[in-house]
């Protein structure tokens, strides 16, 4: 039996792909030649060289395997990557659905995006929010909202597959690192001059690969599982990397109508002068810190047997793994 995973060398990828190798499965992993694939180095897997926007690579990529874990995502919130967010997440997904549906495989487990639920004006968000034509929303989420519906073209074609939508993913094996890994390692340096209001939906990294095994062993073709956590303040996670790091927390907080009109002006400079440069937030980053979205993962917990784990304890091991494997030197 082999197991193909696409994202492997990403925070969520090399996170389940040791434990895939843990659990004794054979995998085989994706990966791209001009990739920083330290994320996998001295692992017993399969490498397969290809690119998710090269169908033919992708079709000759899965031969022989019975189960497929799709990870891969290109996340960006700069304004010009639409090209590269559609033929990556949204083409990049047909194909490999279409060769999965092909080649015959056993099941499919689609990692999709809590950005790809919408949003719930009155209380938590499950599976049946589908997100609105007209309401705001950055370009990668509409990138994954698309890849859903390829997904679910392909299962109407007999397709096995399920899908699964984290919200935002925290703890250890953040290699590259992720967003949310570079404010963890600024602010343990004591380079985070100050902070914004608002709050996210974050999840423990090692609850998304539990619901990822679940969904494979127990999930519903066809459907969607929300693999959320807990909704937090950006001041209380802050408190608690001043705790584990003992970096005092800026006090520096900056309003949210200010940040906006700074992010309005900000954004159109960056577009028009700096098109290649990845900023750290825009106005849609700020304007998603404050619009209230959460969600509940209830589904997953009755009908996977997800057992959550607390948000704390997971910043508590990625400061922990990030200044074991250096990132903190010095600090």
């Amino acid at each position: 039996m082999t197991t193909f995973v696409t994202g492997a060398t990403g925070h969520l990828g090399a996170n389940l792909v040791r434990k895939l190798l843990e659990r004794g499965e054979k995998v085989r992993v994706l990966v791209r030649s001009e990739s920083d694939n330290s994320a996998i180095s001295g692992l017993e897997v399969e490498q397969v060289m290809g690119d998710l926007r090269d169908e033919a690579s992708i079709i000759a990529a899965i031969k022989g395997c019975d189960y497929v874990y799709h990870l891969a995502a290109f996340v960006s919130i700069r304004d010009g990557d639409r090209k590269e967010l559609y033929d990556v997440n949204v083409l990049g997904t047909r194909y490999l659905m279409q060769a999965c549906r092909a080649e015959g495989i056993k099941k499919v487990v689609h990692c999709s995006s809590f950005g790809a639920v919408g949003n719930n004006p009155n209380g938590a968000s499950n599976e049946q929010w589908a997100v609105s034509p007209y309401e705001m929303t950055t370009d990668y989420e509409i990138s994954k909202t698309f890849a859903e519906l390829e997904v679910y073209k392909e299962i109407s074609r007999g397709l096995p597959a399920v899908i699964v939508n984290p919200s935002g993913i925290v703890g250890p094996w953040d290699f590259k690192p992720s967003l949310l890994g570079r404010t963890i390692i600024e602010f343990a340096q004591g380079k985070m001059r100050g902070s914004v209001e608002g709050g996210f939906d974050f999840v423990p990294v090692q609850d998304v690969v539990q619901g990822h095994l679940l969904a494979m062993e127990k999930g519903v073709i066809g459907e969607r599982y929300l693999l959320t956590g807990e909704q937090h303040t950006i001041n209380e996670t802050l408190e608690w990397l001043e705790e584990f790091t003992g970096v005092k927390k800026p006090w520096l907080v900056i309003p949210t109508f200010l940040m906006q009109n700074i992010a309005i002006v900000k954004d159109w400079i960056e577009r028009k002068f700096f098109p290649h440069v990845s900023p750290r937030f825009n106005y849609h980053s700020i304007r998603l810190l404050n619009c209230g979205k959460y969600g509940t993962h209830t589904r997953a917990i009755k009908e996977l047997g997800l057992k959550p784990t607390p948000v704390k304890a997971a910043y508590r091991d990625s400061v922990q793994w990030f200044r074991e494997h250096g990132y903190l030197d010095g600090c």
